[in-house]
């Protein structure tokens, strides 16, 4: 299997390179065929100190290089993706011991690799994909990519979408089968395929609709194999009000938590509401969020994208990945302007409280400020580029060292370029 996919790649490059298809005699199979190429460039450096932990502070440069190739004809799409991670500054554990963890190994892996088609069937779009492939389900609380970290999560998986855009309330069904998980770090990866990881032989449930006035929403269920079963359901939209454009997200799900890997079995609930608005004026876009997201003890969220939820400075990422032994309340509030000169700014605040007290008193975690700034650069002929600054600083509540988690004061500062490119020939 190792030499079979070392030896995708050459294919693919030599597909790529147009002898394949150069020659007036090429076959008829192979005249037609879409050829695209990606790429992706992400020079990073991570900052991370954490109080009174006895390790020393973390300073990562990190180089995220990814290549994909796709070959399209008709109906049929192939994809491979490889990706290689190497460091420039390696004080930081796992690359050297007595160091904060940044979860940015060096690795060398195929992302990618799988095979798709689509067919219009009795009115509804057909589309299946069966191999290794990135998921992102809704805004990715229950299973996302993980883009942010240097080596993505992706699966390797077989999914069916069917898509009835004709129907009443433009249906969208999605069903995957989780053969095995590649994580973001190696001891969340299982390198032989199927190999009887903790989300092996998970599956994957999830139907969108569309209703009047611009609500959108899903009802779903999750299979985590030695995890949990979570249902929920989810509506969202956008609407206007004089010059105030705005939005809300809303979402309720149950869990039956069968975590064999932490010895817990329950039922939990999960609740998210989150409502904002932004108005466009000469100057810009200045915007504003507000929303409250509580995990009930118990219920966790191990194929998300966790980078994403409940502060930057992930305190709370492994925590409500595999345990949540006390519940977790975030109240957060997000203000930010953004234009075509300036970018993006953008600040956040998170109050963190347990939904059960800690065995010994108290249910104060912390609060945390976030920062955000982002901009397109566009220099010369790298019309692709763009810069990130990001900020987060956790404080802890004294409360929190009853509950072992959320109990030190956490610093994190990335500054990174990302350059991405696509072409079709």
């Amino acid at each position: 299997m190792k030499k079979l996919l070392t030896a995708v790649p050459l294919l693919g490059i030599s597909l790529f390179s147009g002898k394949v298809f150069a020659q007036d005699n090429t076959p008829s199979l192979f005249k037609g065929i879409k050829k695209e190429v990606f790429l992706l460039i992400r020079p990073r450096w991570e900052y991370v100190d954490i109080d009174n932990d006895g390790k020393k502070t973390a300073n990562a440069g990190t180089v995220r290089a990814q290549l994909g190739f796709k070959l399209s004809k008709d109906a049929f799409s192939f994809y491979v993706e490889n990706l290689l991670v190497a460091t420039f500054a390696d004080k930081y554990a796992p690359q050297r011991g007595g160091y904060e963890l940044v979860p940015d190994e060096p690795r060398d892996r195929i992302t990618q690799l799988w095979v798709s088609y689509k067919q219009s069937l009795f009115g509804t779009n057909l589309a299946l994909k069966l191999g290794r492939q990135v998921i992102n389900i809704d805004n990715q609380r229950f299973v996302g990519a993980v883009n942010w970290r240097q080596t993505p999560q992706t699966f390797d998986a077989a999914r069916v979408d069917l898509k009835g855009e004709k129907f009443p309330f433009k249906p969208h069904l999605t069903v995957a089968y989780i053969c095995d998980r590649q994580g973001v770090v190696s001891k969340l990866t299982t390198y032989n395929i199927c190999g009887g990881g903790p989300i092996s032989y998970s599956w994957l449930g999830h139907l969108g609709f569309s209703l009047p006035y611009g609500v959108k929403g899903a009802i779903y269920d999750y299979y985590f194999r030695k995890f949990a079963d979570t249902y929920g359901l989810n509506l969202h939209g956008n609407f206007k009000v004089n010059m105030v454009n705005l939005n809300y997200w809303l979402e309720y799900a149950l869990e039956n938590v069968h975590n064999k890997v932490a010895n817990v079995y329950d039922n939990s609930y999960y609740w998210h509401i989150k409502v904002g608005g932004s108005v466009k004026t000469d100057y810009g876009v200045p915007f504003v969020t507000l929303g409250f997201e509580r995990l009930d003890k118990h219920f966790i969220t191990p194929l998300a994208t966790l980078h994403k939820f409940n502060g930057w400075a992930d305190v709370f990422l492994k925590y409500t990945a595999t345990s949540n032994n006390y519940g977790l309340n975030d109240y957060y509030a997000s203000v930010g302007f953004k234009n075509r000169l300036i970018g993006k700014v953008m600040g956040v605040y998170h109050k963190f409280t347990a939904t059960d007290d800690f065995q010994n008193g108290g249910d104060n975690f912390g609060d945390e400020w976030d920062l955000l700034y982002t901009r397109p650069l566009n220099i010369g002929k790298l019309k692709n580029l763009s810069f990130t600054l990001k900020f987060a600083k956790y404080n802890a509540d004294d409360e929190a060292k009853n509950a072992g988690v959320g109990d030190k004061d956490t610093t994190k500062i990335w500054v990174m370029f990302t350059y991405k490119f696509h072409s079709t020939f």
